[in-house]
């Protein structure tokens, strides 16, 4: 049975334990709210307290709007779910061809295109919404379509795309149109300086270093210079995850979920489209975690993971953005949805919150979520050299580079991810790719290892090459944070 005083002080006396600013709390359960609140502090430097108005980033949280959005139009007749893309959006292409004539809305929901994720090119990237569906020309796939699950944000871009072609609104103007405005959700938004200027919005923090598992700091928020709010012009990948919300506003979304699209008096999204985009589509073939307890099987549904906790199908998203982490938790049989809500990089306290919620309502005690999360951080930490060591192999020693180092420098381009710098300076070598890297140390022949901790590829390293003319011209690297795929290669240009 759950008891509110109980889950208060718990969450309470735990954010300590976790080491993070702030974690906000809502629970809905057979349509009342018993929670919305907030504990810690939403803006360390100043003091501010966080509450169940405070404004987060809730990162692919957004996925569900965008999933919603195709329902809606699957219901106008607009939109078919097994309709091949290339039908409605003639431009759209896949580097496979039979992916491409076949591809459906479906299957881009359910991130089953055997597509890896190719998130790098789009990070702090000069790409635009458009430019990111085009880019799918351009990506190795890992695995043949249909067989393998993998998370992939650029197509559910490309399907935020596709509703602005058919609903002749931009995504944002969907989303606050059709469901924004009818839930009453007055504090969402999707700009970054609109949570940045807000007089509640929280502000986003990280571990001293990514390694660490104590001790935070200010980072900064992730902004793309494409984005306008006073042109109405959002992230290029605002529908795979821009959306930023308040614990009061997602209760709204919950209940809607949990009424299978309707919301008050009103049928927003027809019952069978709801339940389409909450069942399970795809067995996960690589759970992004592991396994957890009391779990027999794991799938994604459409903007939506489902699997069973004890017995009971759970319908769930995390989202995970510069500062800030979230997670939606529905169990659809007992009526309950919980969201919780962080100013914090990477937090799984979301995910101890929610779990222990849920079994605080089905009267089970034998786990301490807190505890397991914890200690699953801690070793996923502890795995961390070996699994690098693994990627980059052992370095050779006694090696040298062939050319002297102001060779290496140059600009290197590959298709889909675009230009890469590499600068002599000081007389050693940098790397700049879309303003992140680090200075390049020596790994063995012609092989350079990124060493900026904070940089997105760290410990990456980069193998040089050279052409029949002893040049060097082109470099590989692994940048698709995938090993199912070769590494991709830039070709130098100029050479």
């Amino acid at each position: 049975m759950l008891n509110i005083e109980k889950t208060r002080k718990s969450i309470a006396d735990e954010l300590p334990l976790w080491d993070q600013p702030s974690i906000a709390v809502g629970i809905v359960k057979d349509g009342q709210i018993l929670m919305n609140e907030g504990f810690g502090l939403a803006d360390v430097e100043t003091g501010r307290a966080a509450d169940s108005d405070t404004l987060y980033q809730i990162g692919s949280c957004s996925k569900s709007f965008t999933a919603a959005a195709a329902a809606l139009l699957v219901d106008r007749g607009l939109l078919d779910w097994d309709r091949p893309v290339v039908e409605y959006l003639p431009w759209l292409r896949f580097k496979d061809d039979f992916v491409t004539m076949n591809a459906t809305t479906r299957d881009m929901l359910c991130h089953r295109t055997g597509l890896p994720r190719h998130d790098v090119y789009w990070i702090n990237g000069p790409v635009t919404r458009r430019g990111m569906a085009e880019n799918l020309r351009n990506m190795q796939p890992g695995w043949s379509f249909r067989s393998h699950w993998c998370y992939q944000n650029t197509c559910y871009t490309a399907v935020g795309v596709l509703i602005e072609e058919l609903s002749g609104m931009t995504w944002e103007e969907f989303i606050a149109k059709e469901f924004l405005e009818p839930l009453g959700m007055n504090r969402t938004t999707f700009y970054v300086d609109a949570i940045d200027s807000d007089p509640k919005g929280a502000k986003p923090y990280e571990r001293d270093l990514p390694t660490d598992l104590h001790g935070y700091q200010r980072c900064a928020f992730l902004k793309s210079d494409r984005e306008d709010m006073a042109a109405g012009i959002g992230a290029p990948y605002g529908p795979a995850g821009s959306v930023m919300s308040t614990v009061d506003d997602m209760l709204k979304w919950l209940q809607f979920n949990l009424a299978d699209g309707k919301y008050g008096d009103k049928q927003i999204v027809s019952e069978a489209n709801m339940k389409e985009i909450h069942k399970p589509q795809m067995l996960l073939s690589e759970p992004l975690l592991a396994p957890f307890p009391h779990q027999d099987f794991f799938s994604y549904a459409m903007g939506w993971f489902t699997e069973t906790h004890r017995g009971h199908l759970m319908v769930e998203h995390g989202g995970n953005i510069n500062g800030f982490s979230a997670l939606m938790t529905m169990v659809p049989d007992i009526n309950l949805g919980i969201v919780t809500l962080t100013n914090f990089n990477d937090s799984f306290d979301t995910y101890a919150t929610a779990f222990q919620i849920v079994d605080d309502c089905l009267d089970a005690d034998d786990t301490n979520w807190n505890q397991y999360f914890r200690d699953l951080i801690a070793a996923v930490m502890e795995s961390q050299p070996a699994q690098k060591e693994a990627m980059n192999g052992k370095p050779v020693e006694g090696t040298a580079p062939s050319h002297p180092l102001e060779d290496y420098a140059g600009t290197y381009t590959n298709a889909c991810y675009g230009d890469m710098e590499i600068s002599f300076r000081d007389g050693g070598l940098e790397l700049l790719y879309n303003k992140d890297g680090g200075k390049l140390t020596h790994f063995h022949y012609d092989a350079f290892q990124i060493s900026n901790p904070r940089a997105l590829l760290s410990d990456f390293v980069v193998y040089f090459r050279t052409g029949k003319s002893g040049k060097v011209d082109s470099l590989s690297i692994g940048i698709a944070l995938n090993p199912e795929i070769p590494d991709e290669v830039f070709t130098k240009k100029d050479c």
